[in-house]
């Protein structure tokens, strides 16, 4: 019996817009490129702030699994975004 997949679209996700506030990063200094960075990781604590409750929930979640004999798997680490031809290229040399 053949199994029906479903097609989700993720492109709405705030994690698959480009970034505007790196536009252009190759025309900008080290020091701006610098900022820029700084200022993007300075969101993540806020970010994960808002999420502690659902985090906390994952931990306890985890914890009483692995108890069980459970594992856990990471996936979907790695850069935001759709890799690009020159990222490709200098992953595979």
């Amino acid at each position: 019996m053949a199994r029906e997949r479903t097609q989700l679209d993720l492109s709405q996700l705030a994690t698959e817009q480009p970034n505007l506030a790196a536009r252009e990063l190759d025309t900008r200094s080290a020091l701006e490129i610098a900022k820029i960075i700084n200022a993007e990781d300075a969101r993540v604590a806020a970010a994960v702030e808002r999420a502690l409750p659902q985090i906390a929930t994952a931990i306890d979640w985890a914890a009483h699994a692995l108890r069980d004999g459970g594992r856990i798997i990471y996936v979907g680490a790695g850069t935001s975004g759709p890799p690009r031809p020159t990222k490709t290229r200098a992953l595979s040399a």
